[in-house]
């Protein structure tokens, strides 16, 4: 099965649609975000007549004859994909949203006749169904009468519509089937079939017939529901409502949502990408589970890698925060609630779940073999949470928290292997290592850092003691043994060697640990070293920016440099650049050279500024889009450079 990066998303937490660059749906999540994936292809596709004949030619809108542009509508969740078709001088702007709460999705074609002679032609819609991720056992039946279409899987409904129909067709998707709704396509012509069961597939079809400067409008709408009757009237409720109202209203839900988000002074360019930024996390957040998606699933099979479609408490934590620091408060609140659902007993916190808090698919499962840093995050945001609060919100929030962080620090603590003074033997964050590592003992040392004046509040001193002096002497032992002088070692192998590799995750001292102090003197020497260190081994420049790869040796994804890594590199500049006393001109020279590996991120991102994990050797050559991760970590690099004197290009 091929993998295919999305271009765009739109969604509303519930529903999520992504979407390539010609408009293709190349899935639709529902009930959630995270599962299940409803749908194999749902593609547009134009069949033009030939002149004086009955025969054709079906073009997809991938096809390379069509010029195509993609972008978010301003700042909203709206997508608008252009489309020329230069032979023939057709154009199509394709809008898709999704309700701002019900699960609908609608779509809607403006087909115009750009050319000197008249247009006959046919716009077609195709969706090959698998509701509920299963191939097999679907069924679709279509009703002419009220122009809509049902398609079914045991709690899962689809129902399609439109205001106006011309053309229909049921059919199965198998290879070779006679009835393949796409195969009517090609043909030009749909067979108005009504029903079918199996491997299901349906299009819908919409006459062009085009004076020169003509446009018409034409929609289609999917609407989702455990049952058809409930389906149906929600697909009925859209269709009466009207697109020009839906457009408000969605509208008016993104504008609300920024509203909320703390206003920046830095240059034009970043301030758009960090709206764009916030507008997408929240599509991947689950306000039910309180859980947050990692990235939309684009590699199910785990084919080229271990899939995205799950939650990494890590991640999620520093989503969380980034999110907490731009004014949205309420997304670490509900995670945390979250997490602490799904803690195991012992207290630790596993790879990954599915949005409900099941554990989903994952390799780093033994106990000697669990990533750390994962409880270790947690329990830092459990500690940054608390410090937010104030009052009775603090003592509630110790009430509902206090056995969870017991658990999680207890666990930590448990954790040092007294031969080093480190942590024992697990996985790293890019899940490819063993050992004990840098940046987990940098999350452990600041978790408890971060637990000790919980404790403290809790009435339970002696704990609070045990676990500030932990933190401590984690700290005294990764001075002691993993600072070489010049760059951290990525740590210590499983059989207690040093690991001098070059790795980017080092930089969780400086971001967003604060492992080192960076207003002491001596620790922000160490930090600026090891910053320094780090990118004449790592570092890819490019067009005068400092990309950083994720370790030496990385070939995930190509080898290319980390979107995820170069962002933690920004975030470190900035903060060496908030406490540098070297002048006015050090402190230009970080941030200027944060502000250029930002702009490569925004340049290896999508058309439409979605944000990948990892960056490849050009423009549109990503991986993993949205990230959730990486997107907010350019929040938190927006917000630090906010903090700094303003640059050349920042208005005001």
């Amino acid at each position: 099965m091929p993998v295919y990066q999305p271009n765009a998303v739109v969604g509303n937490s519930r529903v999520l649609v992504s979407l390539g660059a010609n408009a293709e749906m190349m899935s639709f999540f529902y009930p959630h975000v995270d599962f299940s994936q409803n749908l194999h292809e749902g593609m547009p596709a134009v069949h033009f007549s030939s002149e004086g004949s009955s025969s054709g030619e079906l073009v997809w809108t991938f096809d390379s004859s069509w010029e195509s542009r993609q972008r978010y509508a301003g700042r909203s969740n709206i997508v608008e994909t252009d489309l020329k078709h230069a032979p023939t001088g057709l154009s199509l702007r394709i809008t898709d949203l999704v309700h701002p709460s019900e699960p609908v999705f609608l779509r809607h074609f403006q087909a115009a006749n750009t050319s000197d002679r008249r247009l006959r032609a046919k716009l077609f819609q195709y969706l090959d169904l698998q509701l509920g991720e299963v191939e097999q056992k679907n069924a679709v039946h279509f009703h002419p009468e009220r122009r809509v279409a049902v398609a079914y899987w045991r709690n899962i409904c689809f129902a399609i519509g439109s205001p106006a129909l011309d053309e229909y067709g049921c059919g199965r998707s198998s290879p070779g089937s006679s009835n393949s709704a796409k195969r009517q396509m090609e043909e030009g012509c749909l067979n108005r079939q009504s029903e079918e069961i199996g491997d299901i597939d349906l299009a819908v079809g919409w006459a062009l017939d085009l004076a020169p400067g003509q446009r018409v409008a034409r929609e289609l709408i999917i609407a989702a529901d455990s049952n058809e009757l409930a389906a149906v009237e929600r697909l009925n409720a859209a269709r009466e409502l009207g697109w020009e109202a839906m457009l408000r209203w969605a509208r008016t839900r993104w504008e609300e949502h920024l509203s909320r988000a703390r206003p920046l002074r830095i240059e034009p360019d970043l301030d758009e990408a960090y709206h764009r930024c916030l507008l997408a996390i929240d599509l991947l957040a689950d306000p039910d589970t309180g859980s947050i998606l990692a990235a939309p699933e684009f590699d199910p099979l785990f084919e080229r890698s271990g899939g995205y479609g799950y939650c990494w408490p890590r991640d999620a934590v520093e989503v969380c925060l980034a999110l907490q620091a731009a004014g949205y408060p309420g997304y670490l609140g509900r995670f945390l609630s979250w997490a602490r659902r799904t803690q195991r007993p012992k207290g630790y916190w596993e790879q990954r779940y599915w949005l409900s808090g099941q554990r989903g698919p994952a390799w780093c499962s033994k106990e000697d073999a669990l990533q750390i840093d994962q409880t270790a995050s947690v329990l830092f945001a459990m500690g940054r949470c608390y410090r937010a609060l104030e009052g009775q919100a603090q003592v509630s929030f110790l009430e509902e928290f206090w056995g969870s962080v017991n658990r999680a620090a207890s666990y930590l603590v448990d954790a040092i292997c007294p031969d080093h003074g480190l942590h024992g033997p697990g996985f790293d964050l890019w899940e490819t290592f063993r050992g004990t590592f840098t940046y987990s003992n940098a999350a452990i040392a600041a978790a408890l850092r971060e637990a000790g004046p919980l404790a403290r509040h809790a009435g339970q001193d002696q704990l609070s003691q045990k676990w500030e002096a932990a933190a401590a002497a984690i700290k005294t032992a990764v001075m002691s043994l993993l600072w070489e002088g010049e760059v951290f070692a990525r740590g210590l192998n499983l059989e207690n060697e040093l690991d001098g590799a070059a790795d980017a995750a080092v930089l969780g001292l400086i971001v967003p640990f604060e492992f080192l102090r960076l207003d002491d003197p001596g620790e922000r020497q160490v930090a600026s070293a090891a910053v320094e260190g780090l990118l004449k081994r790592l570092s890819q420049p490019s067009d005068g920016a400092e990309l950083l790869l994720r370790f030496e040796g990385d070939t995930y994804a190509g080898g290319g440099p980390g979107a995820l890594t170069t962002l933690w590199l920004a975030r470190a500049l900035l903060r060496l650049a908030l406490v540098c006393q070297e002048g006015r001109e050090a402190v230009s020279s970080y941030r200027a050279r944060a502000v250029a590996s930002m702009r490569a991120v925004l340049e290896a991102g999508t058309s439409t500024g979605l944000l990948p994990e990892m960056m490849g050797g050009g423009p549109g050559d990503h991986w993993a889009v949205p990230h959730a991760w990486t997107m907010a970590s350019f929040v938190a690099a927006c917000l630090l450079l906010d903090r700094l004197p303003p640059g050349p290009e920042t208005e005001g």
